[in-house]
């Protein structure tokens, strides 16, 4: 099994900055510890000096103390380890489901990137769908980027992990052509339904949801008209990223030479067009909710997909990845007990050396 096998509860795009705080807090943890025997230290030198310990104090030595301190920060960094939920080998499971089928159509238009709301509105749209997606275990999901074209990232599919995967990797710059036309991703869309239908051999309507992600900025296309035509496929429902207020974008070096944009107009002000996005919901069967700093907004929109009807799935074996966060929470508790038993053995300890030295002074 190689490292790369090792799954975690948080994207493998954010490893470095996981991993980096983890090493922090153990680091912080060592040094309180070592702040704490410092001051014990001082109080001790306080009734006596440090070079007479060892000769008034038999059987004193600060080294009986540094197991405590060892196991300490082993159970700190274990436990840490099991708040990650590593997760590696894989078993074969059978479940029985129902679920939905959501095929998420996400704007990747430059316009994504202004910091409206922090950190960006792609990261926010990024984080949304991940809340969503962890409220629909039993539900199939598939993926779209839209910017000047449509393109399906991932299929239908019942494998969260892989579609958690491509959409930590899905940016700005996935597609090369630049715009927002969510028509073409309505029309995407319909062809992936189509797809399955011919796949699966039923036509399943009530079992669909379109989401669309997106700050609104509609450059080309008529994503109203073309939605009408899907009302047979699906209901619409619409998360609005950013606010009517708007923040200033401006296009990046590369662009501003391809696309040989005027000098004053690359910065612009980017809007979320929440009257059209809430008017596109509406009328075709969905609803609409703009992105909220807490989970608000992806409760809403969960609680209108429970009306939607869900389809049977058929029992299927699914070879899922092993959650192994009991192996380091076992190795924490074992530190932390064994810290508590070195603390009670300490003047056990400290009596056998004592008649220890007794026994050589008395031979002496």
């Amino acid at each position: 099994m190689g490292v790369t096998d090792i799954q975690f509860a948080f994207p493998a795009a954010q490893a470095p900055l996981w991993i980096s705080a983890g090493l922090l807090v153990t680091a912080a943890a060592a040094l309180l510890l070592f702040h704490s025997e410092r001051r014990r230290r001082r109080r001790l030198s306080l009734l006596v000096d440090a070079g007479l310990a060892p000769r008034l104090l038999e059987g004193y030595t600060d080294r009986l103390r540094l197991p405590l301190a060892v196991l300490t920060v082993l159970g700190v960094a274990f436990l840490l380890l099991a708040l990650a939920q590593p997760k590696w080998g894989s078993a074969w499971r059978k479940t029985a489901r129902s679920g939905r089928d959501v095929l998420v159509l996400l704007d990747t238009s430059e316009s994504m990137n202004a910091q409206n709301p922090l950190p960006t509105r792609m990261e926010k749209a990024r984080q949304k769908i991940q809340s969503l997606l962890d409220l629909s275990p039993g539900d199939r999901f598939g993926l779209v980027a839209f910017a000047g074209e449509a393109a399906c990232q991932v299929p239908l599919t019942l494998d969260h992990n892989y579609f958690r995967t491509v959409l930590d990797a899905v940016s700005t710059d996935t597609l090369s052509i630049e715009g927002s036309d969510l028509a073409a991703a309505l029309r995407e869309a319909r062809r992936m339904f189509d797809e399955d239908v011919q796949k699966s051999g039923g036509d399943q309507r009530h079992a669909r949801v379109v989401l669309v992600v997106t700050d609104g900025e509609q450059t080309s296309g008529d994503a109203l008209a073309t939605a009408a035509e899907m009302r047979d496929y699906a209901g619409i429902y619409v998360l609005g990223i950013g606010t009517p207020d708007g923040a200033q974008i401006t296009y990046p070096a590369w662009m501003q030479r391809y696309a040989r944009v005027p000098e004053d107009q690359r910065t612009r002000l980017s809007k979320l067009d929440e009257e059209n996005l809430s008017r596109l919901a509406k009328e075709n069967g969905g609803a609409y909710a703009r992105a909220t700093a807490d989970n608000a907004d992806v409760a809403f929109l969960h609680g209108e997909w429970e009306q939607v009807r869900a389809r049977a799935l058929s029992s299927e074996l699914r070879f899922n990845r092993v959650n192994r966060y009991r192996w380091p929470l076992a190795a924490a508790m074992l530190c932390f007990a064994a810290e508590a038993v070195w603390l009670a053995l300490i003047p056990v300890v400290r009596a056998r050396r004592l008649r220890a030295a007794g026994r050589i002074a008395e031979h002496a």
